[in-house]
């Protein structure tokens, strides 16, 4: 019982009066009587005897005393020392703080939901720790420490069960999604789920599950499809698996297989259009085949075969249409076109005997028709003896020619008679001054004279006068197998100055 100065005495309540004062007729109120007054002293002091007096006057019942355990048995309780409760306070903390570290635990293991995996264990753990609680009320503290860390070990190997308890469902699901075993994979997926609930691979692995089916059952007709060679069937049905599930093994390797043989039909489809254009000399349309055949497997012998043999036709058929046509050009006596086809031929093939025949021939013949058109064209060059010379060659190589075309004959009718024009002289009148002294070249000095006819045969001429004291002249002038009509006049009439 605490002493008088734990409380306060009481204290009468200080009213408020009213506003109005009665009068001194009426009677007093009740806080104004005196017998009022004596009756609060008397509670008062009843009541101060029954706080500070009759306590002291009551004593306790005694109480049996507690047993305490410490794990060595004594057949009485020890007195009671400092040192002995330190002792059993010391334990009592140690028991608590082992005590705290199963709360611990357990409550990490009720959040992943152990009830689900290890209900068995867990419950064991729990029964162990009640065990320390019996020891702890009974004030065993050190037996209570031992029961508690059985338990704490207890759910810690509960605990680092989790990783392999989550590999071993994550295993298990995955297996089962492989098998076609939606209620199993999900049971699995569920589980792991359980315990993390932020399991994004479990998470994705259930969506998966909860279309595995539907999945499943178009992988079986997409199987049959690819069986009776319907791609494009089995390719539509991999591709709506896909959709449901895009991580599905089997779906993925459908798909890529289908591709592999839609590929390969391909491949062979061109190949075949190529072949089959080659054999009907189409060759454009081989080669583009081929072409295609290679972009869908590059670096395909076949194809490049098939190429090659594109390239070997179409370089014959080049060869004979160049070779074609440089004899139809022969036989119209188109000889530099001749040649010229001839040349294209061996830049193809430069092993092509008859082009090479051909151009040695085709360049002969273009050369002589060149040698006749330069005469026929200037026929006026005859003139010069050496130029009469070698066009008399050109006619005699002319003539030479075996059974010439008809070309070839009127070109040598027509040089045969520009020689003969070119050697008959003309009759033509020169004029002068006797005073200047004049010299014809390719003819010599004509000397002095008034009037002078000359027999010329056709050509250019260059008629030079001179006098002293006067500027030399200089006359040029043409004959032709016309004759001149007009006089040639050489007169220096230029006095030097």
């Amino acid at each position: 019982m605490t002493g008088s100065h734990d409380f306060e005495p009481i204290k009468p309540v200080e009213l408020s009066l009213t506003q109005n004062t009665p009068p001194t007729s009426a009677p007093l109120p009740w806080q104004q009587r005196r017998s009022t007054w004596v009756a609060l002293a008397i509670c008062t002091l009843m009541a101060l005897m029954v706080i500070f007096v009759l306590p002291s006057l009551v004593k306790p019942p005694a109480l049996p005393p507690v047993p305490v355990e410490t794990g060595t048995p004594t057949t009485s309780a020890p007195a009671a020392s400092p040192f002995r409760d330190a002792q059993l306070a010391a334990a009592r903390r140690a028991a608590q703080n082992v005590l705290a570290k199963i709360l611990e635990k357990k409550s990490f293991l009720e959040q992943k939901n152990i009830q689900l995996w290890g209900a068995e264990a867990f419950e064991q753990a729990l029964a162990t720790a009640t065990e320390g609680d019996l020891h702890y009320r009974q004030r065993a503290f050190e037996n209570a420490e031992a029961s508690y860390q059985q338990a704490l070990t207890q759910l810690e190997l509960l605990e680092k069960t989790l990783p392999d308890l989550l590999a071993s469902a994550m295993d298990a699901a995955t297996t089962a999604m492989e098998a076609g075993d939606a209620f199993k994979a999900t049971e699995q997926f569920n589980l792991v789920l359980s315990v993390e609930p932020e399991n994004r691979e479990a998470t994705l692995g259930l969506a998966r599950a909860a279309v595995l089916d539907q999945v499943t059952a178009l992988l079986n007709q997409a199987d049959l499809a690819m069986q009776n060679n319907q791609l494009a069937e089995a390719k539509n049905l991999f591709n709506q698996a896909l959709s449901l599930d895009s991580m599905h093994p089997l779906a993925r390797a459908g798909i890529a297989q289908v591709e592999t043989r839609l590929h390969d039909q391909a491949f062979n489809d061109a190949m075949s259009r190529g072949f089959s254009a080659l054999e009907r000399n189409q060759l454009n349309q081989a080669k583009a085949a081929f072409n295609e055949a290679l972009k869908l497997q590059p670096g395909s012998q076949a194809a490049q075969t098939g190429l090659t043999q594109v390239t070997g036709s179409a370089t014959r058929q080049s060869i004979q249409s160049l070779l074609h046509t440089a004899a139809e050009q022969e036989a119209q006596e188109q000889w530099h076109q001749a040649r010229d086809s001839y040349a294209k031929t061996l830049t193809i093939d430069s092993s092509v005997m008859d082009a090479r025949l051909g151009q040695l021939r085709s360049s002969a013949r273009a050369d002589l028709d060149d040698r006749i058109a330069n005469i026929l064209d200037d026929p006026l060059r005859l003139s010069s003896a050496a130029v009469l010379k070698q066009a008399r060659l050109v006619l005699a190589d002319a003539r030479g020619i075996k059974n010439p075309g008809p070309k070839l004959k009127e070109k040598i009718s027509r040089l045969k008679q520009v020689l003969n024009t070119a050697v008959t002289p003309i009759v033509v009148e020169m004029l002068s001054d006797e005073d200047t002294r004049v010299t014809l070249y390719k003819v010599g000095e004509l000397g002095q004279f008034n009037r002078k006819q000359l027999s010329l045969v056709p050509g250019n001429y260059v008629a030079v006068g001179s006098r002293p004291g006067y500027r030399d002249v200089r006359v040029e002038f043409q004959i032709t197998a016309n004759g001149r009509d007009k006089p040639v006049i050489v007169i220096c009439m230029e006095p030097v100055s």
